[in-house]
């Protein structure tokens, strides 16, 4: 039922343009109007948007996703019937908008791609709640990787330690890698399957 694998990017790409256009068509005298405000405002056109490409999910079928499951600070967490995949339903708490949660899943699934996110849709309760639903493969036979484990992976992939469970490489700081969002199944291979990114 759930339109599985919708690309991050082009999505984003689709909000940018039509909030483009949404600005082209406002009032020049909107110059105070408030972060809020444009959030709500980007909600709005993420509702519309996931309607007319069928990514709008009715807020009752979250509940079908699949078993609740630990979740975080940010996301309602569910496994699938089959225990193959996780559904995220989003609240942005950390990102505060869609396009900006929509720009750090995009850098998550290039540098992570083995925990790669998909966007499934989206749900809410209209007038501006709008919630992203995320799915992700599930990493069965795991455990939480410690911390000398995430620096020497974080230190193979070209990252540098610049604090704690904070990470650099050129212009781009990974962080919030704590044990809780990075994994190690029993081949003793690691799995980020949950971090923040800031661009300096």
């Amino acid at each position: 039922m759930l339109k599985e694998n919708c690309s991050i990017k082009e999505f984003a790409d689709k909000l940018r343009r039509r909030s483009e256009e949404s600005k082209g068509n406002a009032q020049e005298d909107c110059t105070s109007i408030s972060r809020d405000i444009d959030a709500r405002a980007e909600a709005v056109i993420v509702e519309a948007l996931a309607k007319e490409e069928g990514l709008w999910i009715d807020f009752s079928e979250i509940f079908t996703l699949g078993t609740p499951f630990p979740s975080g600070v940010e996301n309602d967490v569910y496994l699938n019937a089959n225990g193959n995949k996780i559904y995220k339903v989003n609240n942005l708490m950390t990102s505060k908008t869609i396009s900006a949660l929509l720009r750090r899943l995009d850098i998550h699934n290039q540098i992570f791609p083995q925990t790669s996110y998909s966007l499934v849709g989206f749900t809410g309760f209209g007038s501006g709640s709008v919630y992203p639903v995320l799915s992700q493969d599930f990493v069965p036979n795991e455990r939480e990787a410690t911390p000398i484990e995430i620096d020497m992976y974080m230190s193979a992939i070209g990252f540098t330690k610049i604090g704690e469970s904070e990470y650099q490489k050129d212009n781009l700081i990974a962080f919030d890698l704590k044990p809780r969002n990075v994994l190690r199944d029993t081949d003793g291979d690691i799995f980020v399957i949950d971090v923040d990114f800031k661009e300096k």
